[in-house]
């Protein structure tokens, strides 16, 4: 697997050293500048407003991470769950949140998180179309339904009567629309 962070800085919020050594490893490999990775939120809170993204553990030191994971929210940073926790052990407003659930390899959480990072950082729609084609075929298993998916949202972009808010990224934005246009006709898009 190839990635490529071009050097952002990478929060990584693990408790158990093994883990936190092979996720380390992986960032590296893929141009990341990892910091920490940290073992208590305490610590972790330190580094927030100086990443670029994150990997978080949902139990780290006996303490759930949601807090943390509001605040990069807050902040816009965009951030992965590697948890050995179900989805379902999620609180609500972490749904639209990538969970990779251990023992799935570290590789996994840094190939969604890079994903991410394109999303965010791209500024064209052009580069886009191949992030928003392998988001829409993990929310359909279907490749041309998937393909459609992209299509409309594509559609409600044009013409959106609330236009991209300033100061707003295109990706995340791009994103919101898919995920509104899924809602309203999953059926729709299906052979």
């Amino acid at each position: 697997m190839q990635f490529n962070f071009h050097g952002k800085r990478v929060l990584v919020v693990e408790d158990n050293f093994l883990v936190a050594s092979e996720l380390a490893l992986v960032l590296e490999a893929a141009n990341a500048i990892v910091v920490g990775p940290c073992a208590t939120l305490a610590d972790a809170s330190l580094h927030l407003a100086h990443s670029d993204l994150a990997v978080l553990d949902v139990s780290v030191s006996g303490q759930h991470s949601f807090d943390l994971a509001d605040r990069l929210s807050l902040l816009e940073v965009p951030y992965v769950f590697f948890t050995g926790y179900d989805r379902e052990h999620l609180p609500e407003r972490f749904a639209s949140v990538a969970c990779i659930i251990k023992p799935q390899p570290p590789a996994l959480a840094v190939k969604r998180l890079e994903e991410l990072s394109r999303e965010a950082g791209s500024l064209n729609v052009a580069e886009l179309v191949p992030v928003l084609r392998h988001r829409a075929r993990t929310m359909l298993p279907d490749a041309m339904a998937a393909d459609r998916l992209v299509e409309r949202t594509l559609q409600r972009a044009i013409v959106d009567p609330t236009p991209m808010p300033d100061g707003a990224r295109i990706g995340p934005w791009l994103v919101r629309l898919m995920e509104e246009a899924l809602q309203e006709g999953r059926g729709h898009f299906m052979n």
